[in-house]
């Protein structure tokens, strides 16, 4: 079937005059490649010069990044290296003392976090956006203070940190958006011996010929005029503003910079044609990264009827945590048809704090990438009609 896809760069360009982002990419594809790909508008907004979106630009992926940091650590189980079930505390061993706040009280816990919970975001690690405990902000301050003393906290010793806050729940319990990922690229690096930039170039990006996808504290200087600025529409125009605090992107950790630490749940940039190679590569019968059944058990619905009830929660972003949808192995997967009538079952992706968004259908054989930086994201404005105009397209033809 020939198709139109000229919907698709339409829906681009209203998403900018809908003050949703100064610019965006869009780059779709199939197993035999991108069949679609397009750049609208700015990388920056303010009245300095703006240059146009292009295939060069790199964007912040914020939490696009722990698909990579669970990819990496299924390649780690694959080996026998790490057991689903293992207690984190057999790799970073204050995870044996952790505590859960409960009634006001900090408490032992009565199990201990595994690297499932990690997996699943069911650990009881949050982004302490509800930090009644203060433990966050108090731990924040520490690092801090080690950093105007010259000392850095790498990505194995924030983990180590993490550990002394204590959880927001018993673990398994619930699920809460928050550190798990984090936590579980400090595992890789202890079970590898590599620190996660160099684990993810050495078995992810240089295998598939990424070459523009990078931790953000080690891109190379001469690609730093590459990346989007990150933008919100004030008074009828696009405005710079500065990023999310990092490598943690929380209010809690507002100046923290740190060069050593490397986030395993939100620290990668890249273009969108890097990640399209990335997903690409799930679609193909001799992957180079998992065997087909561990694609298949990292995508595969993983929350019982009370983890999910808190992934639905009401008022939460449809676009990823919609009715149809629950969460696997650091991805939301769609289990049930979409009430859109759009999608597919076995549909699975996630997204990123300033606008990005990608989903992989194994079921249709296509893969779709969007990307823009604007604060706040929103996704749920723009996302909803972008996929089923892409839907639509691909089964009607126009």
């Amino acid at each position: 079937m020939d198709r139109d896809w000229t919907g698709l760069a339409e829906n681009q360009r209203r998403i900018i005059a809908g003050g949703f982002s100064s610019g965006n990419a869009l780059i779709c594809g199939d197993r035999n490649g991108v069949f679609f790909e397009n750049y609208e508008g700015t990388v920056r907004g303010g009245s300095g010069a703006r240059p146009p979106v292009t295939k060069d630009t790199l964007f912040h992926l914020f939490s696009m990044t722990k698909v990579f940091t669970v990819t990496a650590a299924l390649m780690l189980l694959e080996k026998g290296l790490i057991g689903i079930d293992d207690p984190v505390s057999d790799y970073i061993k204050e995870f044996a003392r952790v505590k859960v706040f409960t009634d006001g009280k900090s408490l032992p816990v009565k199990e201990p976090v595994r690297l499932r919970h990690l997996f699943t975001m069911t650990s009881g690690l949050s982004y302490f956006l509800d930090d009644e405990s203060g433990c966050g902000r108090m731990m924040a301050e520490r690092w801090k203070r080690d950093l105007k003393n010259g000392l850095h906290w790498d990505t194995v010793r924030f983990a180590r940190e993490l550990a002394s806050a204590p959880l927001e729940f018993e673990p398994g319990k619930r699920y809460i958006y928050g550190l798990s990922h984090d936590v579980l690229g400090a595992v890789i690096e202890v079970v590898s011996g590599k620190t996660l930039d160099v684990f993810f170039r050495d078995n992810i990006f240089r295998p598939l010929g990424m070459d523009r996808t990078f931790f953000r504290r080690r891109l190379p200087s001469e690609l730093e005029p590459l990346l989007a600025d990150n933008t919100a529409f004030i008074n009828g125009d696009y405005e710079n503003i500065p990023l999310p605090p990092q490598p943690v992107p929380i209010p809690a950790f507002e100046g923290t910079e740190d060069s050593a630490m490397l986030s395993g749940g939100a620290g990668l940039v890249g273009a969108a044609r890097d990640y399209g190679i990335f997903l690409n590569e799930f679609l193909q019968p001799d992957n180079l990264l998992l065997k087909p059944e561990t694609v298949a058990f990292m995508t595969s619905p993983k929350l019982d009827a009370a983890q999910r009830a808190f992934y639905n929660a009401p008022g939460s972003d449809d676009s990823i945590s919609g009715p149809e949808h629950t969460f696997a192995f650091g991805v939301r997967v769609q289990d049930r048809e979409a009430p859109s009538g759009y999608g597919s079952v076995g549909e699975w992706g996630w997204s990123g704090a300033l606008g990005t968004w990608f989903f992989v259908s194994p079921a249709d054989g296509v893969w779709f990438v969007y990307m823009h930086q604007h604060t706040p994201a929103n996704h749920g404005a723009f996302i909803t009609e972008l996929r089923n105009t892409f839907y639509r397209i691909l089964r009607t033809g126009k």
